[in-house]
């Protein structure tokens, strides 16, 4: 007699950005796919910057069945891996596999807007992306003069006060921007895996150090600098600095 249980799995996001939760945002439809799961439920230990991350990426995800209190599903020991990709990298534990780099996605709709009909730069980052510093990023600003500055920091607006700046005032807006824009620069953080998500097109700049699994196939990337002595520093700090923040941060 065949069995009508159905298999479940309960996967925990252990980051809260942006980025770290679209890393995700293809593993219930895909386990369901793939017949790993019937029924997938994201964990209610996972960590949110912000409430806006989870209803941008997970409130109207058809393929998510909801959150659970249950324990997360434990994952296969991978040891060894060859993947290249960050995502690949997650799915493995879960049994998924390809050749190919696997989606980020975003099941929200986004409409355009002729708002954001313009070319855009976002050089905001929270987490690391290598040895990228203030000056690095001034000159990446000036390598686009052309580009509207999106939510530039105090150094910025300081540094360059007659460039055009827009102040976006949600996330489901900072998407919105994104997908109706003719070109978008940024870093390889969260707006980097949100265009990904939005099929769009970047050019995205990191400093040294940061690892090749978090750029997207997508995108024209970009080191800025180069790899020596004093890069190598900078990046060590930089590292280390994310990792103190890690530590004390209870959203991460």
């Amino acid at each position: 007699m065949a069995s009508t249980s159905n298999k479940q799995v309960i996967f925990r996001v252990e980051y809260g950005g942006l980025g770290d939760h679209l890393f995700y945002s293809a593993l219930p439809r895909l386990l369901k796919a793939h017949r790993l799961a019937d029924e997938v439920l994201i964990s209610d230990r996972s960590r949110y910057r912000s409430r806006a991350i989870f209803d941008l990426v997970w409130r109207n995800h058809p393929h998510l069945d909801g959150v659970s209190a249950d324990p997360p599903t434990p994952l296969h020991l991978v040891t060894e891996s060859q993947e290249t990709k960050i995502v690949n990298i997650i799915f493995e534990g879960y049994g998924l596999r390809s050749s190919e780099e696997f989606p980020v996605e975003i099941h929200q709709s986004i409409e355009t807007s002729p708002t954001f009909d313009d070319h855009f730069i976002d050089l905001n980052y929270v987490s690391y992306v290598g040895a990228f510093t203030p000056l690095d990023k001034l000159d990446v600003y000036q390598r686009h003069p052309d580009h509207v500055m999106v939510n530039p920091d105090r150094f910025s607006r300081t540094c360059l006060p007659r460039r055009r700046k827009v102040f976006t005032k949600s996330l489901q807006e900072y998407a919105c921007l994104i997908a109706s824009a003719r070109s978008f620069v940024t870093l390889t953080s969260g707006g980097a895996t949100l265009a990904a998500a939005l099929n769009k097109p970047s050019t995205v700049y990191h400093g040294h150090g940061q690892s090749t699994i978090f750029h997207h196939g997508i995108h024209r990337t970009i080191r800025v600098g180069g790899t020596h002595l004093l890069r190598r520093v900078v990046s060590s700090f930089y590292r280390r600095r994310n990792t103190w923040r890690l530590a004390r941060s209870p959203d991460r």
